[in-house]
């Protein structure tokens, strides 16, 4: 709310223009502009002009605005809000989680730089809170109050879950301004390594795992999560422990996404999901059929049928697009008789040829530089506590006897075999 006010200052009136708003349940002047005094302000008006800026304020406007405006346009505030009632005064929880995704979509960094942040943006005009509402102890105090429901054993009914209850709104929200489009649904899993120490018990989600990101020496956390492929919204999000594979999670998944879309009025055999190889698994075909969803899903070359394998390139026919080839054959996999499509694209080959050269190149070289030629076989004796054979065998895959002979180098050793 605006007023303005006199202050007196050397025993004469100033007038500035305040802006109150109640902080903590007391009112505060949150900010004030000065207009000067009596004189100053009929002199401005009669001169009829604008008074020259004494100052500036620098606001980011564009992509702060343009994700407010979005969210509002999905239905994301009022469907947070029906999870987590606003409070009678001060921000709301969806304040804090729309601004914590803000924040990093605009200005990656720690909670402690939030408050700064919005106060530098147009949300602090749109929203009308002090920056001093979004600090570090703010955003812990408002995400603790957040219940998550632990897993129930088998058997019982799990606890209310105001995360499972918010996704719930948010895909009524995103259904009934039809924006979950053609019935399309992009599944991936991924993991985020973490620094939470390893004598950390405390944590049962941070866990030893393959990170994609290369950090086996971390501890992670994995994350499930389907899209609408058309607009790329999140319609479902699931964080699981790190040590559960892709092939794991996927049952628990599916159960997700089709309870999800029964809530929302949306019919399974309406829609269709989208798959890699990852979690590729007879017990994972055997849990699509099951759960009544459409599906499509990469399959592993190992598993694919013989005669898709064996088929010879110059017989695949080739598609418009320059490069591609693709040929669609209905063949038993996993039990059942399903549509294979088998495709062959000349850049992606090209690149995994690039990667795989690249990768012998750097094993050559981690091999050292010498003239020993190495033999696999029975007959081979191999000096096992020498590193150097050590790192030959896991270099070249030489770790099961298979007879493979290789040329490496290594001046200073001489083996024999």
């Amino acid at each position: 709310m605006a007023s303005i006010i006199k202050k007196i200052k050397g025993g004469k009136p100033y007038y500035y223009i305040a802006v109150s708003q109640r902080v903590n349940g007391k009112p505060r002047i949150v900010h004030q502009t000065y207009l000067g005094s009596v004189d100053s302000i009929l002199a401005k008006l009669q001169r009829k002009s604008n008074p020259v800026p004494l100052e500036a304020r620098v606001l980011d406007l564009g992509l702060p605005g343009a994700l407010w405006q979005a969210a509002q346009d999905a239905g994301v505030c009022h469907a947070l809000d029906a999870t987590w009632a606003p409070p009678r005064q001060g921000p709301a929880l969806s304040h804090f989680l729309l601004l914590a995704a803000f924040h990093r979509i605009c200005a990656p960094g720690p909670k402690t730089q939030v408050a700064d942040w919005y106060g530098r943006t147009v949300l602090r005009s749109l929203w009308g809170f002090a920056p001093s509402c979004f600090s570090s102890q703010a955003f812990w105090d408002r995400f603790d109050s957040i219940q998550v429901a632990p897993v129930a054993p088998a058997g019982e009914s799990a606890a209310p879950d105001d995360l499972l209850a918010a996704q719930d709104h948010l895909l009524q929200a995103f259904h009934a301004r039809e924006l979950v489009s053609q019935r399309v649904l992009a599944y991936d899993t991924t993991n985020f390594h973490t620094w939470i120490a390893s004598d950390n018990e405390r944590n049962t989600l941070a866990q030893r795992g393959h990170n994609k990101q290369k950090r086996a020496d971390l501890r992670q956390v994995g994350l499930s999560y389907a899209l609408d492929a058309t607009h790329g919204l999140s319609l479902m999000h699931h964080v699981y422990p790190g040590n559960v594979s892709d092939s794991h999670e996927l049952p628990e998944a599916v159960e997700r996404i089709a309870g999800r879309l029964d809530r929302a009025g949306i019919p399974r055999a309406t829609v269709t999901l989208t798959m890699d190889k990852g979690s590729a698994a007879l017990d994972n075909t055997l849990t699509l059929d099951r759960s009544g969803l459409g599906w499509v899903a990469a399959l592993p070359w190992n598993q694919a049928p013989a005669e898709l394998r064996q088929r010879p390139l110059p017989e695949i026919p080739a598609l418009e697009q320059s490069g591609v080839q693709a040929v669609a054959e209905r063949f038993v996999v996993h039990g059942a008789e399903r549509l294979c499509v088998l495709q062959y694209s000349a850049s992606y080959a090209a690149e995994q040829v690039r990667s795989v050269s690249t990768g012998l190149s750097k094993a050559v070289a981690k091999c050292g530089n010498s003239d020993c030629f190495v033999r696999s076989g029975p007959h081979c004796a191999w000096h096992t506590a020498d590193p150097f054979f050590t790192q030959v065998r896991w270099h070249t895959g030489m770790r099961s006897g298979t007879p493979t002979p290789i040329l490496l180098s290594r001046q200073p050793l001489r083996h024999r075999c």
